[in-house]
């Protein structure tokens, strides 16, 4: 309340302001980053009760605390895989509004969709190369080239490509990775230097994001990185995963990438 818009410490005030507020079982919890919060909740046999009660816990404790949820901005994504779908879940009710369900939703720069997969996150991430790319060949037209050009490209075009490689980098269709790499390669000849294709970025961002959970022991994550770490080998053990979508998912693709890397 009252923390100027844009200012430094706008953020981490708003971040204590709230930090009262969690919620973590085995069925749900609120992922909370700044003002961007996201309940997520596990339903099974049909049974919401937690989720609903969880969502109404935070709208209540919003209103009590001065806090305005915006419901119209609101979205509901569920992951349905189940064969038979019914009876269909009900809409979520914010104050009065029945919340949109979504087959996609960008979350903190990163496409999420029903289907699990990444083909959102690629398209978006192929037209804002696309357009960045432009502005790199006009910089090469107006006479700008050497580390100049390559320090654009890095700031400005790679960061557009590569942004969220450590989740979506070895989860990719080859042909989202195919239609990257073009990008890629086109930059690479504005700049006349060779580039780093994605799964080489990704790789590289993947070590060291691990190598950051294993050595951060106040991270989140840590005791689930370390937990797959070997005593006889000094590698990462995969994990046993009861299907091939979860074998997909993060952690365990993270794992059987770069097992070979910490040795």
């Amino acid at each position: 309340m009252g923390a100027p818009q844009g200012t430094v410490l706008a953020p981490f005030l708003f971040t204590i302001y709230t930090a009262d507020f969690s919620h973590n079982s085995t069925q749900c919890f609120l992922q909370k980053f700044s003002d961007d919060s996201a309940i997520v909740g596990l339903i099974t046999d049909g049974d919401d009760k937690e989720y609903r009660g969880l969502t109404q816990d935070f709208v209540d404790w919003c209103q009590l605390n001065y806090l305005q949820i915006n419901a119209s901005k609101t979205k509901e994504l569920v992951v349905d895989f189940r064969r038979h779908k019914h009876p269909p879940l009900q809409p979520l009710n914010i104050q009065g509004m029945d919340i949109e369900a979504v087959d996609s939703y960008r979350y903190l720069g990163v496409h999420l969709n029903n289907k699990l997969d990444w083909t959102h996150n690629s398209d978006a991430l192929y037209r804002e190369g696309q357009s960045r790319l432009y502005l790199l060949r006009r910089l090469r037209s107006f006479g700008v080239e050497g580390p100049l050009l390559k320090t654009f490209y890095d700031s400005v075009v790679a960061s557009a490509i590569f942004y969220g490689v450590v989740c979506w980098g070895g989860n990719i269709s080859a042909g989202d990775r195919k239609r990257l790499n073009r990008l890629i390669r086109r930059a690479s000849s504005v700049l006349g230097c060779p580039l780093d294709p994605v799964e080489v970025v990704s790789d590289r961002r993947m070590v060291a994001k691990l190598s950051s959970l294993l050595d951060n022991i106040s991270h989140p994550m840590h005791e689930t990185v370390t937990a797959l770490s070997s005593s006889f080998s000094g590698r990462l053990r995969h994990p046993r995963c009861g299907t091939e979508r979860f074998r997909r998912s993060f952690l365990p693709t993270a794992v059987r990438l770069h097992n070979k890397d910490f040795n």
